[in-house]
């Protein structure tokens, strides 16, 4: 079994537990993180009491469901501040949403919550990519352009791990003619990955294909995915059909064109292998709940509402519940990695704010939240 630091420091090994040991990792690191955001939150504090939970009473992984999950509309409000459970002054950073449904999620993440997530990204890019050195195509903003877009940063920490990069969307336009033209300047001194959201690797596919030009990337390269189509749902193309066309047309390998699935609101990021399945980290447990009855998980391999519960969250409680459709299997994957692989299916229709066992205004409305001081915690 891992600790939560054991799991950061050896990710690779956190991934092939046993799935018993998988199992009681999992379940023992979420303990930890909901008794302290218990004891230092008195919002989830008071929706935990609300359902009759003690978060130290957790011993299996079938105890998890009975965590109160927090809606992600709820980072739309403006009194979203009450979700802290650190103080306004650690906050480090706020990252937000894309708000193609409107008002974004804005998301405060203190320094400790920082780190942690850092860890665990570059050591599970490590763990399925294996890159190391090499060209970065960025088809995306740079951090100067979208300082504060959280999936566009879970992109951009790639280019930690390429000897060269380069970003291809200023002024929130995308020249594939330019991205051609950077293909063809590394071509024999290094091995050239691509790393976009979909729908701009969509583009520069159809540029190929309009001006009949194909392009032979390197044996190793990779294309990496991550944010879906949204705004975009009418070009939108299945993903065994997207993944022929990236070896048609760039000649890199369907085994190398991974995606990604996550959200701005958690830490949580499922990177696919080899056999594009999506991985739940270590650290997170992904529950599938009835969009009826948020409160009752459904079987493995119905399809409803997902929940994310995340222990790397310091800031915030990271047990989540979304507007997102999918399921989820548990057991072994081919690739030899075990715990849990999501399927994500659709975006549902939002507003789960109902769903809140004691609302923002009737907590804000009762004294505790006034009365209620931060303890000083460090979560071990």
């Amino acid at each position: 079994m891992f600790s939560l630091p054991q799991m950061l420091g050896n990710v690779s090994k956190a991934y092939v537990q046993s799935p018993e040991d998988w199992a009681q990792s999992v379940t023992d690191v979420l303990r930890d993180a909901a008794i302290y955001h218990h004891a230092a939150n008195g919002f989830y504090r008071a929706q935990c009491e609300a359902l009759g939970v003690d978060p130290a009473t957790i011993k299996d992984i079938n105890d998890l469901q009975s965590l109160p999950l927090l809606p992600v509309g709820m980072f739309k409000r403006p009194d979203a501040k009450v979700l802290l459970t650190c103080s306004l002054a650690d906050v480090e950073t706020e990252t937000r949403s894309s708000g193609t449904r409107g008002v974004p999620s804005v998301i405060p993440r203190n320094s400790e919550t920082m780190t942690l997530a850092l860890v665990a990204l570059l050591g599970t890019y490590r763990t399925f990519f294996s890159l190391s050195g090499g060209a970065g195509l960025f088809l995306n903003p740079s951090d100067p352009e979208a300082s504060e877009m959280g999936l566009l940063k879970d992109l951009n920490i790639l280019n930690s791990v390429f000897d060269h990069h380069a970003y291809l969307v200023a002024d929130q336009a995308f020249d594939a003619g330019e991205a051609l033209e950077h293909l063809r300047r590394w071509e024999g001194h290094m091995t050239r990955h691509i790393v976009s959201p979909p729908f701009l690797i969509d583009r520069l596919l159809r540029f190929l294909e309009r001006e009949n030009i194909t392009v032979r990337l390197d044996p190793f390269s990779m294309i990496i995915t991550l944010g879906g189509w949204k705004r975009h749902t009418a070009e939108a193309i299945p993903n065994e059909s997207f993944r022929e066309r990236c070896h048609d047309l760039l000649g890199v390998r369907a085994v190398n064109v991974r995606d990604m699935y996550g959200m701005i609101e958690s830490n949580m990021l499922a990177v696919e292998c080899h056999l594009h399945r999506k991985h739940v980290p270590p650290w997170c447990y992904i529950s599938i709940r009835d969009p009826g009855q948020s409160a009752k998980e459904i079987a493995p391999g119905e399809t409803g509402t997902i929940a994310v519960l995340d222990a790397l969250s310091t800031s915030y409680p990271g047990f989540l519940l979304t507007d997102d459709m999918g399921d989820v299997e548990t057991g072994t994957c081919g690739c030899g990695r075990t715990g849990q692989v999501i399927n994500f299916r659709r975006r549902g229709q939002g507003g789960g704010l109902g769903h809140c066992p004691v609302s923002i205004e009737r907590y804000l409305g009762s004294g505790t939240a006034a009365n209620n001081e931060t303890p000083a915690l460090v979560k071990a």
